[in-house]
């Protein structure tokens, strides 16, 4: 069960009316996960760097009446059970952690990570960052004391409507249940297959054939090793931010907190110097001990693709479940090494 990286690829022929209906040859490469099975198509001729910023205009108008900004997160937000958190909300810093009023789970928090209305991607401090995930980390541990039975916990990011957020305002949900969701289940029945098979763990030996070959490999801060997915799940590529060794939640430690957020802000960073502001994140881990599985970071830009605002989801994804991908994951890491080679040390 060795770790093999499969990729098939294909020729299409065109006649190209921009150069006088002369042959044009596109390729398209088709590359499995080694690991989920999963499937993306990566089709480099479609590649453009995103134009312009987000409408300000849309930014404006959605501060009027938000729910997240300071001034009315105590009259336009709902507050907790007090057996669930006393004091009904929690306050960490810039950050405050809130139910959702529209719950995907039994115990579902928003995290309102910043007291602005709207950052840049190129804005997420690594203190912004870390404050989140602390006050995160409080209603976690508060669901925790509250109800013995939940094993799982991911902190979610919907950024920008082009993401599916409904809200600009910067925040994330947190959802503690006893299942895992889909995807982190199929992460956690993976690396248990691999460690009976191989006598070792994934994550560590995906970790070092990454940094032998060194093309898809990006940087590490810290414990937490920041790679670009070799089939990506998003037509701008993936980022996969793995913490070595943590197994668990409270393996993950301050210190790996405070890794994670300066790393994190360097992605952001570099995706914005790419011309996304957009995204989704999802940080997958355990409450219980998993030592075939390692907590980790999944990031995926999100961009609607001009001039129409045209989804960058389309049937391959919804349908087929296979991803369409327009920047190979070596191109985006190489991209993510350029960005950080200044402030990474």
């Amino acid at each position: 069960m060795k770790i093999s990286f499969h990729k098939e690829t294909y020729e299409a022929r065109i006649l190209d009316p921009s150069e006088g209906f002369e042959e044009k040859k596109l390729v398209v490469e088709v590359r499995t996960d080694p690991f989920t099975g999963a499937k993306a198509r990566i089709l480099k001729h479609r590649w453009r760097l995103p134009k312009g910023s987000f409408d300000q205009s849309i930014i404006s108008k959605s501060k009027q009446k938000c729910p997240f900004c300071p001034e009315n997160i105590e009259k336009m937000t709902p507050k907790f059970p007090s057996d669930i958190v006393a004091e009904g909300r929690i306050n960490h810093g810039q950050s405050t952690v809130i139910p959702n009023a529209f719950p995907y789970s039994r115990y579902n928090g928003v995290i309102i990570v910043s007291k602005d209305h709207f950052l840049s991607l190129d804005r997420f401090s690594p203190e912004i960052l870390y404050d989140g995930f602390q006050a995160s980390l409080l209603y976690i541990n508060q669901i925790r004391q509250f109800d013995d039975k939940v094993a799982y916990a991911s902190v979610n990011w919907n950024y920008m409507p082009s993401a599916g957020g409904g809200i600009i305002h910067p925040h994330w949900q947190i959802v503690v249940d006893n299942k895992p969701t889909r995807f982190h289940e199929r992460l956690l029945s993976q690396s248990l297959k691999y460690h009976m098979a191989e006598g070792r763990n994934y994550w560590a030996d995906l970790i070092s054939l990454e940094k032998e070959k060194k093309v898809r490999y990006a940087f590490q801060v810290g414990k937490v090793v920041f790679i670009a997915a070799y089939a990506p799940r998003g037509m701008l590529g993936e980022v996969i931010a793995i913490f070595e060794r943590a197994r668990t939640l409270d393996e993950v430690g301050q210190d790996g907190w405070r890794d994670f957020s300066r790393g994190l802000s360097e992605v952001l960073a570099c995706l914005h110097g790419m011309g996304i502001d957009s995204l989704n994140m999802a940080l997958i881990t355990n409450l219980d001990n998993a030592g075939h599985f390692w907590a980790q970071a999944r990031i995926i830009a999100r961009a609607s693709v001009p001039p129409l605002g045209t989804s960058d989801v389309n049937y391959f994804e919804k349908v087929h479940e296979e991803i369409i991908a327009v920047i190979s994951p070596e191109e985006l890491a190489e991209r993510l090494r350029l960005a950080c080679a200044g402030n990474l040390k």
